[in-house]
């Protein structure tokens, strides 16, 4: 077994590593011309100079570090002189503080980095959907030293990942933790615009970072929640399976996530069980107020990183933009989980479930013909009534405001006072959790008239 770890920049994480099967770690700085596979918003705060800390830290405790140049797109800046002379001075960099390899999106940069710097290994993203021999035969002929394997319809196809392995000689990657949908439709549009989100060109416009695929996924897996079981995990109890084929190289994500999750994480999948919720494993978000430990953690939810990235008033309705922090209050996105979770997946009662795929294929199942994923669910998820339903009630006023047009609009005095409203009523729910008895509760409200300013226009 080897281990890559995503890489929070924290210290703390890097000494914890220490006698686990962890090979390498992965991240990147925050903005950069290349971009990378996740929002500079979703992510730490990292500049060159802490990844050059951390690169020397990594290295002193033997382990290697592994530099992302992962964005599926950009834009076609790197075919302009501009594009050329920012992409080499990053790698000229990389280069000058000893990383040891690279991933990356793009057939171009492969073949580049292949040429002009053949110090580093390169791995194929898995935003490059490896999922067949062809694919994978591919981009070994092509030079690649790995490949992460498709990240949304693929850890369960055992017959064809067997294909893969005996077919190609170079290093294989399977992310065990990853919680995307099975077979997700939009995975492809979700990566590109990831890699938009953490680019920083000049000349370019800031935009609005706005991650509506995952937003649209949250909610999708709320009003269908059997897709929390058929998503695209490994159990650490099912690692044994994969090994017997040849694979050895397993990668944890995410990059976001608080020091004390990622050790759990670790110490899950090197001891190879777990006992409790498992969505504790793979779940992006929904991190216990406990586990954010150090300032730059704490940083993910803070008022300045709010501005900085969320006030756009040139571009948004900016009344409009607290509903997305009330939503993430409530779930757990960006903001800290006040108390147990609401989501709840029993790991023990989840044993036996890889049974099924061990031999049959799920690519010409019609999965509401099968309903195997559904049986599991029955049994072993819960989730919280009134959880699910304050949730749901906000994607639906959230979605309105974006589809009809509300939340893009110049802003009117009604959207002013309902934005009040909300942020009072916000508030007060934090208030509420420190000190109840003080806290009185909310005055009855006048409703608001509904308008559809788009189509007064």
């Amino acid at each position: 077994m080897r281990l890559s770890v995503a890489c929070n920049f924290d210290e703390a994480l890097i000494e914890g590593l220490k006698g686990y099967p962890v090979y390498e770690v992965y991240g990147k700085v925050s903005k950069d011309f290349a971009g990378g596979g996740r929002p500079s918003f979703y992510l730490p705060t990292v500049d060159r100079k802490k990844v050059e800390a951390t690169v020397k830290k990594v290295h002193s405790q033997g382990m290697q570090f592994n530099y992302l140049l992962n964005a599926s797109c950009m834009a076609n800046a790197e075919y302009t002189r501009e594009g050329q002379k920012a992409i080499r001075e990053s790698l000229d960099w990389c280069a000058s503080i000893g990383v040891d390899s690279l991933t990356v999106g793009q057939i171009y940069l492969l073949q580049m980095i292949k040429k002009c710097y053949p110090q580093f290994k390169v791995r194929i993203s898995a935003h490059r959907f490896v999922d067949s021999v062809r694919k994978a035969r591919f981009w070994e002929d092509h030079g690649a030293d790995c490949i992460v394997l498709n990240e949304t319809a693929f850890a369960r196809e055992f017959a064809a990942l067997k294909a893969i392995r005996d077919a190609v000689k170079c290093d294989l990657s399977l992310i065990v933790n990853n919680s995307c949908r099975t077979d997700c439709a939009i995975a492809g549009t979700h990566a590109s615009s990831l890699a938009h989100g953490s680019q920083h060109m000049p000349g370019r416009k800031k935009a609005l970072p706005l991650d509506y695929h995952m937003l649209f996924c949250l909610d999708y897996r709320l009003r269908e929640p059997v897709n929390y079981v058929r998503a695209n995990w490994i159990r650490p109890e099912d690692l044994h399976h994969y090994e017997k084929m040849g694979f050895t190289n397993f990668k944890i994500v995410e990059r976001n996530t608080p020091t004390p999750e990622l050790l759990r994480r670790v110490h899950a999948y090197a001891n190879r069980r777990y006992e409790g919720n498992f969505l504790d494993l793979v779940l992006p978000f929904n991190y216990p107020e406990e586990s954010y430990t150090t300032e730059a953690a704490r940083d993910a939810y803070s008022l300045t990183r709010a501005v900085k990235y969320f006030f756009r008033p040139s571009q948004v309705n900016v009344t409009k933009v607290p509903k997305l922090q009330k939503l993430g209050k409530r779930m757990g996105l960006l903001y800290p989980r006040q108390g147990a979770s609401a989501l709840y997946l029993d790991n023990r009662k989840m044993d036996g479930f890889i049974d099924r795929f061990l031999t049959t294929s799920c690519i010409d199942v019609d999965c509401e013909t099968c309903r195997y994923c559904h049986k599991f669910a029955d049994k072993a998820l819960t989730i919280d009534p009134d959880y699910r339903r304050d949730v749901l009630g906000i994607y639906r006023d959230l979605f309105n405001d974006m589809h009809e047009g509300s939340f893009w609009s110049v802003p009117r005095p009604a959207d002013f006072v309902e934005a009040a409203r909300l942020t009072r009523r916000v508030a007060q729910t934090a208030a509420s959790r420190l000190v109840p008895s003080m806290v009185p509760p909310p005055p009855p409200e006048q409703p608001i008239i509904p308008s559809c300013p788009m189509a007064e226009d």
